[in-house]
């Protein structure tokens, strides 16, 4: 539960209507009924009753909204104390993975907000992901982990005193140029790449875990560590014979690049974005701004995380 969570239900209640709401909080009407539902889980009671008409507090919802509207009042208040003495210098600060997906939510995201924030956007390995978190006042992070060490990266974020909830999980897909021998095929193997030039993030090592586990499959291939996105996709484009595994990526970057995408036959592992954030810390409305539009982002792309 989050200060957001208590916004929407309290917009729920305002206005006695799911739709009217999300077109009020500008989400999606599954994305907020997903939310209240979350909200109902996390307090074990049913805010709202559901009938043809609408929806309805229950006695408990009655009580909990009270509380939820004297907290929001007390929280704008605290927030607008702040931005008296701060003026209009505000900062967000996010970590991510060097992603195409999340760079496109951030892309429209950005084109969201107001003069007077600024915005710091880190592209970053797991490990430093975490550290600017937890120790460079960075806001919210999304690490990236493969998923056969969960466990490691669970206990990472707890020793961490983070809060953690994982957005989704996929399989890493190749990527590489249109006329890839290996493009004419819907779904590629790892033989189909073999010998041909894997292009890869160079700074991916876990120290605590052997490398060769955490490296993408190379199918024999030559290797070149890149340790920027725009690196990755101009090497991609130049090389006749060169691939990548990655995570979804639009279809227009795709385009820009001369550049498609294929699922692989024979690569099981799958990986985890997962959004960490200080265990004292609430997200703030922007921060849900930026996390709405990841989730949009995913949908258009759904297919291809599965």
């Amino acid at each position: 539960m989050n200060i957001q969570h208590l916004r929407y239900a309290v917009e729920v209640e305002k206005t006695r209507s799911i739709t009217e709401a999300a077109e009020n909080l500008y989400m999606s009407q599954p994305n907020l009924s997903r939310a209240i539902h979350e909200l109902e889980s996390a307090l074990d009671f049913q805010i709202f009753e559901r009938t043809p008409k609408g929806v309805n507090p229950t006695e408990k919802g009655e009580e909990f909204l009270q509380y939820a509207r004297s907290v929001l009042a007390q929280f704008d208040e605290l927030v607008e104390l702040y931005e008296k003495k701060a003026g209009d210098d505000r900062v967000m600060r996010l970590s991510v993975p060097r992603s195409s997906y999340i760079a496109e939510a951030f892309t429209r995201f950005a084109q969201l907000i107001g003069p007077g924030t600024t915005l710091d956007y880190k592209e970053t390995n797991a490990l430093r992901a975490i550290r600017n978190v937890v120790e460079d006042g960075y806001d919210i992070g999304i690490v990236r982990y493969q998923a056969d060490y969960e466990k490691y990266f669970l206990n990472k974020f707890r020793e961490n005193g983070l809060q953690y909830q994982e957005l989704w999980s996929f399989r890493y897909l190749a990527m590489m140029r249109a006329d890839h021998p290996a493009a004419r095929k819907q779904a590629v193997t790892l033989r189909d790449l073999w010998g041909g030039v894997g292009v890869g993030q160079g700074d991916l090592f876990v120290p605590s875990m052997p490398k060769v586990n955490l490296m993408a499959n190379n199918a024999g291939a030559r290797l070149i560590h890149t340790y920027d996105r725009t690196s990755q996709f101009e090497l991609l484009a130049a090389l006749p014979n060169a691939y990548a595994w990655v995570a979804p990526v639009p279809e227009k970057a795709l385009r820009r690049y001369g550049l498609v995408l294929r699922p692989c036959e024979d690569y099981a592992a799958r990986h985890k974005d997962t959004l960490i954030y200080r265990r004292q810390y609430m997200l703030s409305p922007t921060d849900e701004m930026f996390l709405e539009q990841l989730a949009c982002v995913h949908r258009e792309l759904e297919p291809l995380f599965r």
